[in-house]
């Protein structure tokens, strides 16, 4: 492949692989056809078959890509077209699970140059955006940025919904650490996360993937405790020390987020990826930062009682939301590594 071809996906890439994933996998992969065609390939080791066994995950994980390239392409009076290669369904598990390929066809993306294309989000605002597993301010998110929220959600036909009540608040919490110490004792769940834990800053830096012990907020030692000795997390006199332990760890949540909406059918989780990442870049514009709790949404007893107390009965995002120090950020794979 010859030079100018890859140089301008370089260029967008570089921001571009700033685009959130579950658990940071970064599962994209993009083979440049030329200077305005390449193809989009998804690394099936970097899938999560026991976590996303519908497939709207990975689907979620690719529009939160495309869509970020989107926004980058835009600076530079270029549009983004996609097609995708097969129907979002056919991303299923078991379906990925038969595919002996490392590297699986999703889309065709072309760029096309487009003088109506305006840049509406800065560059720096994309690399900005962040998960902060830190303690955040007492103070709920002000009535203006729910608004605000709310009505982009709106827009995409999704609901924005929080709860600040300090019992329904702590109640939640409670149940999520459950959902977690229940999910760490559930061995294909366990194991498979526990693939993506890089314990060391030496791991973090030579794989620049994963859950970086430095962004979660907590001792590796605990952390590798939860993953190789989860049985203790059962244990009556254990147990209630790690909740307390983990509860505090996560300090004051003054605001706790939903989103509710079309997601838990692959073919609509495209849609609510793209529609995600304006979600969160605008959570930054107003100074926010976030941080999802996946159990309260994939563990299926903690997502029923979640949406008995709430009444969102599609909710596939559960976040605390506030203000927080500018927390480490997680690492990203280079460009170099992102091109097939």
């Amino acid at each position: 492949m010859d030079a100018p071809t890859h140089d301008v996906w370089r260029t967008l890439l570089r921001t571009a692989v700033h685009a959130p994933s579950p658990h940071n996998v970064q599962p994209w992969r993009l083979r440049p056809l030329g200077p305005r065609d390449a193809e989009l390939l998804i690394e099936k080791r970097r899938t999560l078959p026991q976590e996303d066994v519908t497939g709207s995950f990975i689907i979620l994980t690719m529009g939160l890509f495309v869509e970020t390239l989107r926004l980058v392409a835009a600076h530079s009076g270029l549009a983004v077209d996609d097609t995708l290669v097969h129907e979002p369904a056919w991303y299923a598990a078991d379906r990925l699970a038969s595919v002996t390929d490392e590297l699986i066809p999703f889309a065709r993306v072309t760029l096309r140059p487009d003088a109506a294309v305006r840049a509406g989000v800065p560059l720096e605002r994309i690399a900005e955006r962040r998960t902060s597993r830190l303690a955040y301010a007492p103070e709920p998110v002000t009535a203006a940025a729910v608004e605000r929220l709310a009505a982009l959600a709106d827009e995409w036909g999704h609901r924005f919904a929080t709860i600040t009540d300090a019992a329904r608040v702590e109640r939640i919490l409670a149940w999520n650490i459950d959902a977690v110490f229940d999910d760490l004792n559930h061995p294909p769940y366990r194991d498979e996360l526990a693939g993506w834990i890089r314990y060391t800053h030496a791991q973090s830096a030579r794989t620049r993937d994963g859950l970086d012990a430095r962004c979660m907020n907590q001792a590796p030692l605990e952390l590798w405790l939860a993953f190789h000795a989860s049985a203790m997390l059962r244990w009556p006199v254990v147990r209630p020390w790690f909740r307390r332990r983990y509860r505090d760890q996560i300090g004051p949540v003054a605001t706790l987020g939903l989103l509710d909406g079309p997601f838990w059918e692959p073919a609509d989780a495209y849609a609510t990826g793209r529609f995600l990442v304006h979600f969160w870049l605008e959570v930054t514009r107003l100074g926010y930062v976030l941080h999802p709790y996946g159990n309260l949404v994939t563990n299926r007893p903690t997502a029923a009682r979640v949406a008995a107390a709430t009444g969102l009965d599609r909710t596939w995002l559960a976040f605390k939301i506030g203000r927080s120090a500018v927390p480490p950020p997680s690492r990203r794979r280079t460009v170099e590594e992102v091109f097939a």
